[in-house]
């Protein structure tokens, strides 16, 4: 699943997603259309809003949001990928008379500003909370894939909506930012944060695959760890081995391996016949059977017998 994918996979979730109090109701639009929409002021004491998706479930959302925030009908139009755009995307459109209503609805600010902070009276609660960045995510949001590197992220239209939206997911529990990269976004980056997010906005299935898709990465930095260990232990084992080798060779042309005390020439041959052997191993195949500590000391002595100290293993 990528990046893509994922989003689409939440979005579906969230459009199924009904809030049953009031105060969630206008808080979702207002995120919905304070993200997604477009201001336009028509002349004649008459406004519109227009909003663009690709998700069809979105945009019935925003058909609604639009129907129920300007008491009119709304108008939807298909519009066919391209320059910018290459995949279809469905445009939506109502006009109302007068400021009123947008206000009302959070759309506007207080002052029937666009953009500009964010009611208060709309996100006092924490359910309003989740509830508006539900309706933000659902119109610019996106989010990875639970296997790949953790990131969610919510454009906006200007620094402020972005330090604002950062501070809603701040509140849902999350430990958000805001940065430009071609334009303003609200991000998380933590997997517990985006967790956090995920559940606050009531994508819970979305939260449990997530969690699901940690755990996975946990097992798997810990098993490449371990791989990683594995492979190096191998590697200080073989390089032991051979100046080992390279030791007892040394000794039997100088004086033949009957020249060394029984207890050396024993852990000789068992190093000859067994080279992969780790020191723990070859102790056991002493008789009678010795430590890893002594198997090593006897090799130790081997090389010192040769002139030359092996490397220590850890084998």
């Amino acid at each position: 699943m990528n990046r893509r994918t994922a989003t689409s996979a939440v979005r579906d979730e969230l459009v199924q997603v009904r809030a049953g109090r009031a105060c969630d109701r206008r808080a979702e639009l207002a995120g919905l259309l304070r993200s997604a929409g477009m201001f336009q002021v028509l002349g004649s004491g008459r406004y519109a809003l227009e909003a663009t998706s690709e998700h069809a479930g979105v945009a019935r959302r925003i058909y609604e949001a639009l129907s129920h925030a300007l008491g009119a009908r709304g108008e939807v139009r298909l519009l066919e990928p391209g320059r910018g755009h290459p995949h279809k995307r469905y445009a939506v459109r109502a006009e109302t008379i007068g400021l009123q209503r947008l206000v009302e609805a959070g759309i506007l600010d207080d002052l029937g500003a666009p953009g500009g902070r964010v009611p208060r009276r709309l996100v006092a609660k924490r359910c309003c909370v989740g509830a508006y960045i539900r309706g933000a995510f659902l119109a610019r949001g996106s989010v990875s894939d639970p296997k790949a590197a953790a990131h969610l992220e919510i454009r906006t239209d200007d620094e402020d909506s972005a330090l604002e939206l950062a501070g809603l997911m701040a509140r849902a529990g999350a430990e958000a930012r805001a940065r430009e990269h071609k334009v303003w976004a609200a991000y998380v980056k933590s997997t517990s944060g985006i967790g956090s997010v995920l559940a606050a906005m009531g994508a819970h299935e979305s939260y449990l695959r997530w969690e699901a898709g940690s755990v996975w990465k946990s097992v798997h930095v810990v098993a490449g760890r371990l791989a990683n260990a594995d492979a190096a232990n191998a590697r200080r084992l073989a390089r032991a081995a051979v100046t080992h080798l390279a030791a007892i060779e040394e000794v039997d042309q100088m004086h033949g391996l009957r020249a060394l005390p029984a207890a050396l020439r024993e852990v000789a041959e068992l190093r000859r016949t067994n080279p992969e052997a780790s020191l723990e191993e070859l102790g056991r195949l002493c008789s009678p059977p010795i430590t890893k500590a002594a198997a090593a000391d006897r090799l130790r002595r081997i090389a010192r017998a040769a002139g030359f100290e092996p490397a220590r293993s850890r084998g």
